[in-house]
């Protein structure tokens, strides 16, 4: 089974973790979760840990602050009719919600404005500020916003309509004449904390103009930090403790019954049931319809009015859900096309354009596909007979989207965004040579191992750490999002105790595992099919997240599992399995590259007379034969050397025997091993130990027995004699003094006495020969009478009478002993 993710573990300093511990009064655990996460001193954990408004900064620190809080007094004061230009995503909507809420505060006349997605666009449009100007506007706000709109705004100036700008996007190199422009991303802006989301810059904004940090105005404002998934730090992760604080006790009519529609209780609102819950709600209304029925529902005072909208955004959600899943497997079949004409070559990036799309859902389309294939992906819709289409782009880890659009801006009409996430408008034919600059881009700045998702655990934990009394002290770090994950984990050399696939068709996995003494339960939510790679007593890392399980009046804790790994090569006896050559067809169907080995000619036979595994590109060989491959074949099969797979079919083995070559390509990705039957010889044995230890990406070992005689039973093993039953046959030799080796001498009567036989016997006479314990001179034998102390180990002929007998011994090993030996071979530690 392949990771899902590149793990990454944090370390601790541990001298940083006492110290907060000792300053702090923090348990161990917190201390050292924290100084993982690169906090250092006391005040400065302390400033994380107890956020509150009085941790905020000053807003006139921002550039361009005074000047937009004085025109606003301005306005306010003269009456001047204002009008708040919002955005019709979850941060623009609730931005624009905080804005009517303030300025309400003020007596103010304004109104709101907010485009539509699919028939404006995102940000300010020359036909908005001509409707501005119709309806008596002297001042436009924008909100979440504006930094962009260079013509715009100074389409704005000549008709005599002032605008200042709030907005948090990257600013372009070239800035619009607004009144003022409040973004803290600006290149010269002092302000100490750039992360803001817009309704984040909005809150600065009242903060400047009511001379306070308003805890009323946080909760619309946490709701927008979460859901443009801003980072869960610095000023970002108190406006967040405010403004959940706020929902659970005094919720606006709006908030209660949108946490109602999502099943949810106010008080039980979290940062991650917004994100997944009220946030994609208040996305629908501007993905599908308007965004005003969003805005709205944030600022009535009517619980009636706001069942009314609530309801209504729910069931605009649901039809998003539907058009979501409908344009997905659309977009997926047109992605799946066009690798195969690049005969399955996949491209670095996933561009893709359709008619009939909804541009309002791009970006959801444009995530689920990230998610699936791990590339940078960029969704564009258009109508028929349109010249233009727009859309959204996401991206991974180690491509920065916005300096890639940046690279090409030219071939659009309007872009914006940021290093994840982008939006964009562009002519539908130079779609192709958008395509084709962004995979060369791709191709140079994402390096190898970005193209495997990373996932961040905080430390490595024992069991008997992972437990109720942590869970209760990890609350201490919310709220969790964006910049302040989750604490994840690490167990490492875990024992498998039980696997289960669980859930409707078992889809998932439940798992118990135990270290040093302690057991946990571990889930894992789409694992299912991953419970037949966890056979009991497998060593494995696993990696996830603690939550509490509260069940039929018990409560325990239980571990999140996200992803595992095996930590000591996974050794899977099969030996039992009577279709051992269907299950081995199975096996080849899962695995990229396949190497089957086989210890008779019969099971060999068998093996290599399989069509289907010849169609599924393993390899078949004897013993031995890995080693005598030609070129290139055994390059594919090994990965030893950078030469060209074969084209297919079967290649010839030195002896006459036949291997069936894949077409796949090298095995840097690493090789599955499938013994069918165990070495019956030492060569072989010695053959197969070469193969384990010489360094090749052996992932997992598979061993069948053929001929049908299962695991077998320890009554059956041969032996070898230990240092005791060596020390009983000298003492027989010493007694006797003198013999003569002879078929039917005393050689044959020490067999008899010692129960071993005559062979072994014969050997240890030879061991003590070579210890100089005996002389023997032709057939005469004579026991040294006060020989040098040496031990059994200095002997050759020991070493190698034992190492072939436990190559002999391995075809009849237990299933413990097996892995021992075969990990032993390879490499303790994978």
């Amino acid at each position: 089974m392949k990771r899902k993710y590149r793990w990454e573990i944090r370390e601790a300093n541990e001298t940083a973790a006492a110290e907060l511990a000792a300053a702090l009064g923090l348990p161990p655990l917190i201390a050292r979760l924290l100084a993982a996460r690169g906090f250092r001193s006391a005040e400065e954990a302390r400033t994380f840990l107890d956020a509150g408004a009085a941790s905020f900064h000053d807003p006139f620190a921002m550039k361009g602050m005074a000047e937009a809080a004085e025109r606003i007094r301005k306005a306010v004061r003269d009456g001047e009719r204002i009008r708040v230009y919002g955005d019709y995503d979850a941060d623009g909507v609730t931005s624009t919600a905080l804005m009517i809420r303030l300025l309400r505060r003020f007596g103010a006349d304004f109104d709101t404005y907010i485009p539509h997605r699919s028939q404006e666009g995102y940000g300010l449009n020359i036909g908005a500020i001509d409707k501005a100007i119709e309806a008596g506007t002297r001042l436009i706000v924008t909100v979440d916003n504006g930094i962009s709109a260079v013509e715009q705004i100074a389409y704005a100036r000549e008709r005599g309509l002032d605008v200042v700008v709030t907005d948090h996007h990257e600013p372009p190199a070239i800035l619009p004449e607004a009144i003022a422009l409040v973004n803290p991303k600006q290149e010269d802006c002092p302000y100490p904390f750039k992360g803001l989301s817009g309704a984040g810059v909005a809150f600065k904004l009242a903060h400047a103009l009511l001379g306070e940090a308003d805890p009323t105005l946080a909760d619309v404002a946490a709701i927008g930090t979460i859901a443009d998934l801003m980072p869960l730090e610095g000023e970002n992760r108190t406006l967040v403790k405010l403004g959940l604080e706020r929902m659970a006790k005094q919720p606006s009519p709006g908030i209660r019954a949108l946490a109602e529609a999502c099943g949810t209780e106010h008080a039980k609102l979290s940062s991650g049931r917004i994100a997944f819950g009220l946030a994609p709600r208040l996305n629908a209304g501007g993905r599908l319809d308007r965004a005003d029925g969003a805005v709205q529902l944030l600022v009535t005072e009517s619980a009636e009015e706001a069942e009314r909208l609530a309801s209504r955004l729910d069931a605009l959600n649901r039809e998003r859900q539907q058009l979501v899943d409908e344009t997905l497997e659309e977009a997926e079949r047109m992605w799946l096309r066009r690798v195969e004409e690049l005969g399955g070559r996949m491209p670095e990036t996933i561009v893709l354009a359709g008619e009939g799309w909804n541009a309002g859902i791009a970006g959801l389309v444009a995530s689920k596909l990230v998610e699936r294939y791990y590339r940078p992906v960029l969704v564009l819709a258009y109508d028929a007979g349109a010249e233009t289409c727009k859309g959204s782009a996401r991206s991974i880890d180690g491509f920065d989207l916005h300096a890639a659009l940046t690279e090409m801006a030219e071939l659009m009409e309007h872009f914006g965004g940021h290093q994840a996430a982008a939006g964009l408008t562009i002519r539908i034919d130079r779609v192709p040579e958008l395509e084709k600059r962004l995979c060369a881009l791709a191709a140079e700045w994402i390096s190898d191992e970005d193209w495997l998702p990373k996932r961040t655990a905080d430390m490595v934990g024992s069991v008997s750490e992972l437990s109720l009394e942590t869970v209760s002290q990890l609350s201490r770090l919310e709220p969790y999002g964006q910049g302040n994950p989750t604490p994840r984990f690490v167990i490492r050399e875990a024992a498998v105790s039980e696997t289960k696939a669980i859930g409707k068709e078992g889809k998932h996995l439940r798992l118990v595992a135990e270290e040093r003494g302690r057991r946990i339960e571990a889930v894992g939510f789409g694992m299912g099919e991953m419970a037949a790679a966890l056979e009991k007593g497998a060593s494995v890392d696993l990696f996830g997240e603690l939550a509490v399980n509260e069940w039929n009046g018990s409560t325990r804790v239980q571990f999140m599992l996200q992803d595992w790994r095996h930590a000591a090569l996974p050794v899977y006896d099969r030996r039992t399995e009577k279709m051992w050559l269907r299950s081995l067809v199975r096996l080849a169907e899962g695995e990229e590259r396949l190497l089957v080995l086989c210890a008779s000619h019969a099971a060999w036979s068998e093996a290599l007379a399989s069509t289907e595994l010849e169609a599924r590109g393993a390899i078949v060989a004897r013993y031995g034969e890995w080693e005598r491959m030609p070129e290139p074949l055994r390059s594919t099969v090994m990965g030893e050397s950078a030469a060209a797979a074969s084209d297919g079919g079967v290649a010839s083995m030195p002896d006459g025997g036949t291997g069936s070559a894949s077409s796949k390509g090298r095995l840097s990705e690493g090789l599955a091993l499938a013994l069918a039957g165990l070495p019956e010889q030492p060569d072989a044995a010695r053959s197969l130990a070469r193969l384990l230890g010489a360094g090749h990406p052996i992932e997992a070992v598979y061993v069948y027995a053929p001929e049908g005689n299962g695991a077998p039973a320890s009554a059956r093993r041969p032996a070898f004699p230990d240092r005791e039953q060596f020390g009983r046959i000298y003492s027989l030799f010493r007694r006797q003094g003198s013999w003569i080796d002879a078929p039917d001498g005393f050689l044959r009567q020490a067999s008899e006495a010692t129960g071993w036989p005559l062979s072994v016997v014969r050997m240890a006479q030879e061991v003590f020969e070579e210890l100089g314990f005996l002389t023997i001179d032709r057939s005469n034998v004579k026991v040294v009478a006060s020989p040098a102390r040496k031990e059994l180990e200095q002997s050759q002929r020991y070493r190698k009478a034992k190492e072939n007998a436990e190559l002999m011994m391995l075809g009849r090993a237990e299933t413990a002993e097996l892995r021992a030996w075969i990990r032993r071979m390879a490499g303790a530690r994978r």
